[in-house]
């Protein structure tokens, strides 16, 4: 075993610039009676593998790549594709069963990759992806790049196999399939922003601007959140937000204005409005669920800056009903807005609840009982003139 390892490095040596990534092992590997067992810290278990796979463990141990590792069991006589299936095989599994994880990216060539900066609430974040990858993904961010240099944080992107793994500054963070991948970048993105930007409290709500104010959706999955907000951004609202929103200590609201991601349910009714969207690509979220995104660039944006809430709209769906407007009264209004709010710290501060009081104290807010869309944008249109 000691031969093959040494023989293991030598390969790696050659190969590692071009390697996408090494793994870092998460448990031990003893021989017992002639038996190879692994011990899995991270599920306190113990595994039995034969001596090719403890080969595999030891030339990880070792930071090789699993490229270098397949071409030394190619060496013994296998052929090299029954090799590369026998590693990836190997990798995906013990991935699975927390025994291994991606370790930082090696270095690649320039060709290799495609970059680029975006800025959110005032955060640069530079995201790099694998050539191969890039498009159309890229394309979800266009509309948030800059031309800054800096970055406060860097995202990037490795491909292994099926699965493309993301690393933040170098430590790996998740993993997803292609399909997946502007899904899984804009958590990240609003994950990071959450994380080190200022605010006092970040709200479930879509945002549009209209006469100088902002206007807040809120609403529980499947109220029609998204699919409101598009129609009314396509008739003349600004475009803040689809799903988050900040407020500051004032009670002032900046939307997060990332592509809003629509769901298939939703294609039809906004294929008028969004002529474009049949022909955009098709994602999945997690869940499996597809989606589309709409290109914010298209749409009339809003302010950058912090601005008054002049609406709060609570979304009720009811099938068959048209669509009218009920007034709210305070206390609801400040439940549905701190329905699935996130606050710095996980605990709501005083100064976030003043913040809030003093929004709805200068806002009107209303339920909106409704079916049909067009019902619901005319009434909308009326009432925040």
């Amino acid at each position: 075993m000691k031969r093959r390892q040494a023989a293991y490095r030598h390969v790696a040596q050659g190969l590692g610039d071009c390697s996408p990534t090494t793994f870092v092992v998460q448990g031990r590997l003893a021989r017992i009676g002639g038996q190879n067992l692994l011990f899995g810290s991270s599920r306190q278990a113990v595994f039995a593998v034969n001596d090719t796979a403890a080969d595999i463990w030891c030339s990880l141990q070792d930071g090789m790549s699993p490229e270098a590792i397949a071409v030394e069991i190619a060496r013994g006589g296998i052929e090299r594709r029954e090799a590369d299936r026998h590693v990836e095989a190997t990798l995906e599994g013990w991935e699975r069963m927390g025994l291994i994880r991606p370790g930082a990216p090696l270095s690649r060539p320039p060709a290799y990759e495609h970059s680029q900066t975006v800025a959110v609430a005032g955060l640069c974040i530079r995201i790099v992806y694998p050539a191969a990858f890039a498009f159309p993904a890229i394309t979800v961010f266009r509309h948030l790049e800059v031309s800054s240099e800096a970055a406060d944080i860097v995202l990037r992107l490795v491909e292994r196999g099926e699965r493309l793994h993301l690393f933040r500054d170098g430590e790996w963070i998740l993993s997803c399939s292609p399909d997946e991948l502007p899904v899984v970048l804009k958590g990240q993105l609003l994950t990071e922003v959450l994380d080190h930007c200022a605010y006092a409290l970040a709200l479930h709500a879509a945002a549009l601007f209209r006469n100088e104010r902002m206007v807040l959706l809120c609403g529980d999955p499947g109220a029609g959140k998204t699919t409101l907000t598009m129609a009314l951004a396509h008739a003349g609202f600004g475009f803040a937000a689809d799903d988050v929103t900040l407020l500051d200590s004032s009670g002032h609201a900046t939307g997060l204005p990332f592509a809003p991601a629509v769901k298939a349910g939703a294609w039809p009714l906004l294929a008028e409005r969004c002529p474009d969207l049949d022909a955009s690509p098709v994602f999945r979220r997690p869940d499996r669920r597809r989606v589309r995104f709409v290109a914010p660039r298209a749409l009339a944006p809003a302010p950058a800056t912090a601005v008054p809430v002049g609406c709060v709209v609570l979304l009720r769906r009811d099938r068959g009903t048209k669509a009218r407007l009920e007034p709210v009264d305070p206390a609801s209004a400040l439940r549905g807005l701190l329905n699935g709010a996130f606050a710095p710290g996980r605990t709501l501060s005083c100064s976030a609840f003043d913040a809030l009081v003093s929004l709805i104290g200068s806002a009107g807010s209303y339920y909106l009982i409704y079916s049909g869309l067009d019902d619901a944008v005319e009434l909308l249109a009326k009432a925040c003139p």
